[in-house]
């Protein structure tokens, strides 16, 4: 009976080892977070190489990106019934996909997605505020990344962000709840061109900064910020684009601010 037991239970811890991983980032304050993708794999070789962590053909389900920190992505949409693959490359694929992009064999990383009619990507990300304080202000700067170019005018991954207290959850807040679209952040691809193919996203002539400020929040302790990236399916062959040298900041509230300086002022003269 004790062996029953216990090979009932070595099925089911590897039955959970096998399924996709997903975290969300712990924030309990000390300044921003940064994210540099260095961590995700490389193919190292061309063509590219299609990761062993796919993810799942059911659309909607989420799942850790290997190396990233802490960001998840997804099948938006798409006609695939396989799992939407994880691909390493140069720039030189152009399967629908989450893509590690990076020159070959090279540590340097970036975050990205190219849709397809099979695989329409998302990836995002959530932040749990650890502290003691209502989180009011976040700040976002990231470098966007092309690596592929594109035979339609309009690429574009949108960018949006929601809370916990506007009904996004850890689960599923890549496909659902209320979100508010930042398009200072967006991921918008270059002209079009008649034969497209691989760029150097390394090179500052395909790279773009991008920023917000996002004001107005108030985001208790326990609960969480969520931003994601929401890529389309457009005519013709889409762009490959990518995130890099990734930077959050989350601000508490004025009022929790002026109150923690407060304290330090009374504890500096009781010592007088």
């Amino acid at each position: 009976m004790k062996t029953y037991k216990f090979g009932l239970l070595a099925i089911l811890v590897i039955a959970v080892s096998a399924l996709p991983l997903r975290a969300a980032v712990i924030y309990s304050g000390g300044g921003p977070q940064s994210f540099n993708f260095d961590g995700m794999p490389t193919s190292g070789a061309t063509p590219p190489t299609t990761l062993t962590s796919p993810f799942s053909a059911t659309t909607g389900v989420q799942a850790g990106v290997t190396g990233s920190g802490g960001w998840e992505a997804t099948r938006l949409s798409g006609t695939g019934t396989t799992p939407m693959p994880f691909i390493a490359d140069e720039g030189s694929s152009n399967s629908g996909a989450i893509h590690s992009y990076g020159a070959a064999a090279a540590a340097d990383r970036a975050l990205g997605t190219l849709a397809s009619g099979s695989n329409v990507p998302g990836f995002g990300i959530e932040f749990v505020n650890n502290t003691t304080n209502p989180i009011f202000e976040v700040r976002i700067n990231f470098t966007q990344e092309n690596w592929r170019s594109s035979t339609t005018n309009v690429n574009t991954i949108q960018a949006s962000y929601s809370t916990s207290d506007a009904g996004a959850a850890s689960a599923n807040y890549l496909t659902t709840g209320t979100f508010t679209d930042v398009d200072s952040l967006d991921l918008v691809g270059a002209a079009a061109v008649a034969t497209n193919g691989a760029l150097n996203g390394n090179l500052l002539v395909n790279q773009l900064p991008r920023a917000a400020v996002i004001t107005g929040l108030d985001i208790d302790p326990g609960q969480s910020f969520f931003l994601r990236f929401q890529d389309t399916n457009e005519t013709g062959n889409d762009a490959g684009l990518g995130i890099d040298d990734f930077t959050i900041a989350l601000i508490p509230e004025p009022a929790s601010i002026a109150l923690m300086f407060g304290c330090i002022g009374a504890l500096a003269l009781r010592r007088k």
